[in-house]
Order: structure tokens, then sequence, then C-alpha cells
């Protein structure tokens, strides 16, 4: 069995920039202090044009954010400190549509990232959005693929709440931790 943990979106214009979710930088010491006891750790990054669709510059939803290849874009360094490269998998998502959940378009039969027996723990930024849905997304691949799947709140930044994965959780028997 491998534990693999799946980090959304921790990336700095979530933290503190441009599109901040209230304490999530509470996570990133968390988060930080645990990852080594993981054997992968899969990082989902929006990974967004300068002219993305969901900016509101363009008749999205959002302010400009998490541009490629620029600070707002980055993953605290703290975060990659100490890791082993072979640990680590950067995973971009967003690039040419709006996309919160990572794994949407994911075959989980030609898939590579899971395997049977696995056990996937879920955390990052933002619960309400990508956290969500990257974990429905993973959900379905494990439903097929059969591996375990868990949501690691204290380790879950959020706008408002967590009614969304808690309900999702209840009603799929995933283990919140």
């Amino acid at each position: 069995m491998r534990k693999i943990l799946v980090a959304v979106d921790l990336q700095n214009d979530f933290i503190d920039g441009s599109l901040a979710v209230p304490n999530a930088g509470d996570v990133i010491p968390v988060i930080n202090a645990a990852k080594h006891d993981y054997d992968l750790v899969y990082f989902t990054l929006d990974w967004h044009c300068v002219n993305h669709c969901s900016f509101n510059t363009n008749g999205g939803p959002w302010p400009p954010h998490c541009v490629h290849h620029t600070h707002g874009a980055a993953l605290p360094d703290c975060l990659l400190e100490g890791m082993d490269e072979g640990c680590m998998r950067f995973v971009l998502k967003g690039q040419r549509v709006e996309q919160y959940g990572m794994f949407a378009d994911v075959n989980p039969n030609t898939q590579d990232y899971f395997v049977p027996g696995d056990e996937v723990t879920v955390c990052g930024i933002a619960s309400e959005y990508c956290v969500f849905e990257t974990l429905k997304n993973i959900y379905a691949i494990a439903v097929a693929v059969g591996f375990k799947v868990r949501v690691w709140l204290g380790a879950t930044a959020k706008f408002d709440n967590y009614d969304g994965i808690l309900g999702f959780c209840k009603e799929h028997g995933i283990e919140v931790v």
C-alpha cells in the first residue's frame, strides 16, 4: 500500500495573494510537518495563462491569479525543502479552461497516478472549490481502481465552510481526518 497525499493548490496567490483564502497560510506548516509521512505527494497547481477565461478581466468570476511562471503560481519554498524529487509530482490544471478539480478528465483504466490498494489523502486550498472537486474526481477513480480516499480537514483551508465536502464524504463513506 502506498500512502499518497494530494495537496491541492497550495499556491501563493491563494495564501496571501490576489485570491487569498482566509487563514490559508495556517495549513502550510501542518502539511509541511506531515509530508514525509507519505510515499508520494502530488501537488496540484492552478496554472493559468495571462488572459485566462476565469479572470474577471476576461468576463470570468475571479481576479487574475496563479499566472504560470509567476510568484503567485508558486508553492511556498518550505513545502519542497527536504523532499526527495522522486516522491513529488506536480499536476497542472486550468491551463486552457476553467478547471476546479484535478483528475476530471482522467481515464481510470489508463491513468498512472493511483493503483489498487493505495491510501489517498486529499487536502489543500479551498474546501468549497478545488479541494472538493478534486476529491470528487479522485473518488470516481478510486471506485474504478480500488483504493481508499480520505479528506484531511485540518490541512484544508476554506472560504466559508466544509459543508459540501462533509456531505459528500458522508454520502460516499469517505473518512474525514
